[in-house]
């Protein structure tokens, strides 16, 4: 009787034990802060527009400036699609305008990189409405940065979030994650067009 007594007791002891211990989760991306996964999901494209757009170059004449920009095919660089580049005729500097922007962003400054192969440039600009309406990022760009753009495959853009807002890819079937995608159809030969219309005269 007193061994079975004993038996009990322990059973009892060891119940207890686990009950005052809880469970731990096997879940790999759960905390009890909610945190998740280290790994972001994709982002999912809001406009896919890598097979239905090119780059283009016009010098145009004063006030108006010469221009880069992506355009649908067969469009026009008074209606660019997403990115346009700039020059000031007379020193050779360049402007990036990157458009669908947040329109609550319009007036205020940030820094967002830009990849390049296997680097990942600063750009520091602001935020500007123009006349239709569109909210557009604005900053300087080099033209080395240019250059090397216009030689890649997949060339992709990150907000001041670091979060893949824009993607350009010259095969319009490659894999790529941001809200935009865009084509480098033709950029190679635009670019060269636009640089010599920038050299200053």
């Amino acid at each position: 009787m007193s061994i079975r007594l004993g038996a009990l007791a322990a059973t009892g002891l060891l119940a207890a034990a686990c009950a005052s211990q809880p469970a731990s989760t096997s879940s790999a991306g759960a905390s009890s802060t909610g945190a998740t996964a280290l790994t972001p999901a994709a982002t999912a494209a809001i406009a896919n527009m890598a097979g239905t757009t090119t780059w283009v170059s016009e010098e145009r004449l004063l006030p108006q400036e010469p221009i880069l920009a992506m355009v649908q095919t067969g469009g026009s660089v008074d209606s660019p699609q997403g990115f346009a580049v700039t020059c000031n005729p007379d020193n050779g500097s360049l402007t990036g305008h990157l458009g669908m922007q947040p329109a609550d962003k319009a007036g205020s400054e940030a820094e967002y990189r830009i990849r390049l192969g296997g680097r990942a440039d600063r750009i520091n600009g602001s935020f500007v409405t123009d006349a239709s309406g569109d909210t557009k990022f604005v900053f300087p760009m080099e033209s080395s940065a240019l250059r090397q753009m216009s030689t890649l495959d997949t060339v992709t853009i990150l907000d001041a979030n670091a979060e893949p807002q824009w993607a350009f890819v010259s095969d319009p079937s490659t894999q790529v994650s941001a809200k935009y995608i865009g084509s480098l159809s033709n950029i190679d030969m635009a670019t060269q067009e636009f640089l010599v219309f920038c050299n200053p005269k």
